[in-house]
């Protein structure tokens, strides 16, 4: 596991304003989110046999319960989300400015070794694309997991209970012709969210790696510069303000099967299952161990990996919902004080 973890905890900055939505702190889960799914728990080397796919982990509801906590939650969702754009748009710069760099000391700061291994890993492109990031707080939700995980029902059922306006969805499958002679993550970097919008990325920069040890055309040693690429990579977004969740919906092989089956037995969902589904689950094995491999390598406590089981799609959709209110509560930020006279506008507004 990394070494440079510091224990992430709740941003300690004072704001003025007032509070966020209250009921942030409340939870349907038994235990803290931010850990119950954690891959740092289980025993490394890491294997994603040892993580449940059916367990509810820290629920004790049924499906029903599980259901409404979801509806529930969904509110809160969408006002902390507004509560981030709100910050954005009009906290003072001061604050600003300080939640800023609040998020950027989650890493360590950019030592000399660190810089030179970056223009080892990256290209010069790569650079000045990370350097124009606008910094300021936004959440990105990386979703991966084999075909049929449930990654296109998080979106659906989770992602769209946030404003739309404020979310930026982006998916990364095979590399254009183009984008194949530029560095892997000048694509990723283009479809990254501003801050106060939050990011989705239903297959992210980690297809880059997972592909091509997969097929074969490239080999372990540049699986492991590729895997110390994203560790770069994504220490270099927190310190521009990103909040990242990485999500690894796990589906065991029989669950995933009956879900491409029913693809080409209903009409309606026919569009969605491609002939290469059935080439990848021949190789379901071999996708369980590099998935194993990136996400024990990659996990930080500012860049956290969760292995959620989701052979039941209510839970697995519970368990994301409720990662990112943490993560957004994380935040503690406040409603934007009001730089005017109220009264005075009030009484404008009655008077007109």
């Amino acid at each position: 596991m990394p070494q440079d973890d510091q224990n992430l905890a709740p941003l300690d900055v004072p704001l003025a304003g007032v509070p966020g939505p209250k009921g942030a702190k409340k939870t349907p889960f038994d235990g803290d989110p931010r850990s119950l799914w954690r891959v740092s728990q289980f025993a490394s080397p890491f294997s994603l046999s040892d993580a449940p796919t059916r367990k509810k982990v820290g629920f004790k509801g049924k499906k029903d319960d599980g259901e409404d906590a979801l509806a529930e939650r969904a509110e809160m969702l969408a006002d902390l989300q507004e509560l981030m754009w709100a910050h954005v748009v009009s906290a003072p710069e001061a604050e600003q400015r300080e939640v800023a760099k609040a998020i950027a000391a989650r890493v360590p700061r950019r030592s000399p070794q660190e810089k030179t291994r970056r223009e080892e890993l990256f290209s010069p492109e790569v650079e000045t694309a990370l350097s124009n990031l606008a910094r300021g707080p936004r959440v990105l939700l990386i979703l991966q997991g084999m075909d049929a995980a449930g990654k296109g029902g998080v979106v659906k059922q989770v992602v769209s209970s946030m404003d739309p306006m404020g979310v930026e969805v982006a998916g990364f499958g095979a590399p254009t012709a183009e984008e194949k002679r530029e560095h892997y993550l000048e694509r990723v970097i283009r479809n990254l969210p501003r801050p106060g919008h939050v990011g989705v990325f239903d297959r992210s920069h980690y297809e880059d790696v997972l592909v091509p040890t997969i097929t074969g055309t490239e080999g372990p040693e540049e699986l492991e510069r590729r895997t110390e690429a994203l560790v770069l990579f994504e220490r270099e977004l927190v310190r521009q303000g990103f909040v990242i969740i990485k999500v690894m919906l796990h589906v065991s092989p029989e669950e995933q099967l009956d879900r491409l089956v029913s693809r080409l037995d209903r009409e309606e969902k026919h569009w969605k299952y491609d002939p290469s589904d059935a080439g990848s689950r021949a190789q379901f094995s071999l996708y369980q161990s590099v998935y194993a491999y990136l996400v024990e390598a990659t996990d930080a406590d500012h860049a956290p990996w969760h292995v959620i089981g989701a052979d039941r799609k209510w839970y697995s959709r519970l368990a994301v919902q409720e990662l990112l209110i943490a993560a957004f509560s994380d935040l503690k930020l406040r409603w934007p004080a009001a730089d005017y006279d109220m009264e005075a506008e009030r009484k404008r507004l009655l008077e007109s």
